[in-house]
C-alpha cells in the first residue's frame, strides 16, 4: 500500500472513532514525520484495511487516554465553591460603629496555556513488524465468523449458505474459466520454451555445418584461386557469427526470460485465487452480521 493511501485511510479510521477531523489530520501528520525506511517497507506490505483499523484503534486509545488525563488535571486545579448544605459559621457580634471589613477577594489562579500544562501526546507507536502477520488464509477466521465481537446469528448463517448454494454454478463457471486461461498460458509458455530449445539446437547444427563446409572449401581454393578462397572463408566466418548471435538470443529467451515470466504468472495465479477466497470470507462475515 502506498504511504499516501495509508495515511488517508488512517485519518478516516480516526474520524470514524470520534476524533475531530482537524485533530485526526494533525496526529496523522505527526506520525508520518516519524516513519523510517523499515516502517515504509512495512506499510508497503499492508494489503488489508483491517491492519489499518488495528493501528487506528491504538492511536485512538492513546488520544482518549491523554484527553481524559487532561480533563482530570483541569478539574483538580479548579477551586470548588461551598455548597448550600455546608454550615455557615456565625460571626461574633461587632460594635455598631466598627466598620465592616471588605470581603476578601477570591484567589486568582493564573491559567497556563493548555499546550504548556499538558503537552501534546507523543506520536502513536509505529507499526510493529510481525513475524506472522494475520491473513485471511489462516485456519482461525474468527474475524469473519464473529464480526464486532458478536456471535453469528442463525439468520446470517442461513442467508450466507443459501446465497452460496444458489450462486455456486456461476462461481464454479468463473473458477473454471480462470483455471482454463491460466492453464492455456502456462502450456503455451512451456511449449514455447521447448520450441526455442529445439530451434536453437537446429540452428546451431545447421549453421555450424554450413560454416564448416564454407571454411574448408575456401581453404582448398586458396591455392588455385585466392580471391574465391578468401570469399568462402569470410562467408563461413559470417555464418558462424550469425549462428552464435541467434543461439545466444534463443538461449536467453528459453532459459531466462520465459521462466521469469512463468514465475510471476504463478504469483498472479496465487493472488487471483487468494482474492476469490477473501471475497467468500468477506461475504460470510457480512452475512453473519444480519
Amino acid at each position: 500500500m502506498e504511504l499516501g493511501l495509508f495515511l488517508e485511510g488512517l485519518k478516516k479510521s480516526l474520524v470514524n472513532r470520534g476524533i475531530p477531523p482537524e485533530a485526526a489530520a494533525k496526529h496523522v501528520a505527526a506520525l508520518g514525520r516519524t516513519f523510517t525506511a523499515d516502517d515504509l517497507t512495512e506499510i508497503s506490505s499492508i494489503r488489508s484495511p483491517a491492519e489499518i483499523e488495528e493501528i487506528a484503534d491504538s492511536i485512538a486509545a492513546i488520544i482518549y487516554k491523554n484527553k481524559a488525563a487532561r480533563a482530570a488535571a483541569k478539574q483538580t486545579q479548579t477551586p470548588q465553591e461551598p455548597t448550600a448544605a455546608q454550615p455557615v459559621s456565625a460571626s461574633p457580634a461587632r460594635p455598631v460603629n466598627e466598620p465592616v471589613p471588605a470581603p476578601a477577594e477570591p484567589p486568582v489562579y493564573a491559567e497556563e496555556p493548555e499546550e504548556k500544562m499538558h503537552p501534546m501526546p507523543e506520536p502513536a507507536p509505529r507499526p510493529v513488524r510481525r513475524e506472522e502477520p494475520v491473513r485471511y488464509a489462516q485456519n482461525s477466521d474468527d474475524f469473519f465468523t464473529s464480526p464486532a465481537g458478536e456471535d453469528k446469528t442463525a439468520k446470517g448463517v442461513a442467508v450466507f449458505w443459501t446465497a452460496f448454494v444458489l450462486t455456486l454454478p456461476f462461481t464454479l463457471a468463473i473458477l473454471a474459466a480462470t483455471l482454463a486461461v491460466f492453464g492455456i498460458v502456462f502450456l503455451g509458455i512451456i511449449l514455447t520454451i521447448i520450441g526455442l530449445v529445439l530451434g536453437m539446437i537446429a540452428i546451431v547444427a545447421a549453421g555450424s555445418g554450413v560454416a564448416l563446409i564454407g571454411i574448408i572449401y575456401g581453404i582448398t581454393q586458396l591455392f588455385s584461386f585466392m580471391a574465391a578462397g578468401l570469399y568462402e572463408i569470410g562467408l563461413g566466418v559470417m555464418i558462424v557469427g550469425g549462428v552464435l548471435l541467434a543461439g545466444i538470443i534463443l538461449y536467453n529467451l528459453a532459459i531466462r526470460f520465459l521462466p521469469w515470466v512463468m514465475k510471476w504468472l504463478t504469483v498472479l495465479f496465487g493472488f487471483v485465487f487468494g482474492q476469490f477466497r477473501n471475497l467468500i470470507y468477506l461475504a460470510r462475515r457480512e452475512c453473519y452480521k444480519l
